[in-house]
């Protein structure tokens, strides 16, 4: 039986390591994350002409190194807060491969009485191609009176307003003469609680308040809630039918938690050109709000555009 340490601030310590945890990308995984993500573009199912090859959402390998602390952290009592999350994506995930996803913890340190922890991680093929590096930021320290579930900026100064231009209509494609200030195509995902519980682990025997409604509720909540997790990669979705197969090996985002998302909400992501770079190259702001109207996350994204 594995010995699982306790999932607190104290406990985490700076420089620990995880992995090597090897995945297959084979047919259950590419389905199971296809589910999990509510994403399926053509190109986890036959060969991309642009790519030549079937590729696997590079989104569910982040989804994953996001849970990697979990093979020496009890994943039945971990009690957390996803603050941001940043993300870069090297090369496609091809079909076929077998992947090895490490990481460490490489910071620690409190804040206004919160206790933030840094989980940087990466994913490589079996000639050791650099596919997929993220730094997961987590509170593991919940003071009094902090709601879970309800993040704040990324503390850099920068702010994402989260506001369309009136008048201008949705880009679908990049292109090379996309102008800043242009909205791109959004995107609108609901939080089914069977999507959220494959994302979240129930299928390793993960109890949580993603997959539990018993342990959801005793935590107070009205319902299961969502991974901030499960934001960005609706986000990546919405960047890569914008990008194109360019996004899977040029792609950036950071993104931050701002608001609770429960299983049943009505999700849409937006995006917003803010810059573009002589080497094709186009910066946006994404966000997502709620039905309500209410913004769950935001952040920045980058990726190459057509040269």
């Amino acid at each position: 039986m594995t010995t699982y340490k306790d999932p607190t601030f104290e406990s985490v310590e700076v420089g620990e390591a995880f992995g090597p945890q090897l995945i297959a990308i084979d047919e259950h995984y590419v389905r199971s994350a296809c589910f999990a993500l509510d994403d399926y573009s053509d190109c986890y199912f036959r060969p991309d002409p642009a790519l030549g090859a079937r590729i696997a959402p590079s989104a569910a390998l982040a989804r994953d190194g996001v849970a990697l602390f979990l093979t020496k952290y009890n994943p039945n009592t971990v009690v957390g807060l996803h603050q941001t999350e940043e993300v870069w994506y090297h090369a496609p995930v091809v079909f076929g491969t077998t992947v090895s996803l490490t990481g460490a913890y490489v910071d620690k340190y409190e804040r206004r009485g919160k206790g933030y922890c840094v989980l940087d991680c990466e994913a490589r093929d079996e000639a050791g191609t650099l596919l997929v590096r993220q730094k997961s930021t987590e509170i593991m320290r919940i003071p009094e009176g902090i709601r879970m579930g309800a993040g704040t900026s990324g503390g850099s100064g920068r702010r994402v307003e989260g506001t369309l231009p009136a008048g201008v209509a949705f880009q679908a494609r990049a292109t090379r003469d996309v102008t800043v200030g242009t909205p791109i195509a959004p995107l609108t995902k609901t939080a089914w609680e069977d999507q959220m519980s494959v994302f979240s682990g129930a299928g390793f025997n993960r109890h949580n308040i993603h997959t539990d409604d018993h342990i959801a509720h005793a935590a107070g909540f009205r319902a299961r809630l969502a991974q901030g997790m499960q934001a960005t990669c609706w986000m990546s979705e919405m960047l890569a039918n914008f990008f194109g197969p360019n996004w899977f090996s040029s792609g950036w985002m950071k993104t931050s938690y701002l608001q609770p998302v429960f299983a049943g909400d009505e999700i849409t992501v937006f995006g917003l050109v803010t810059g573009r770079k002589p080497d094709g190259r186009i910066e946006l702001e994404v966000w997502a709000r709620n039905a309500d109207g209410l913004m769950t996350a935001a952040g920045w994204a980058a990726g190459n555009g057509p040269v």
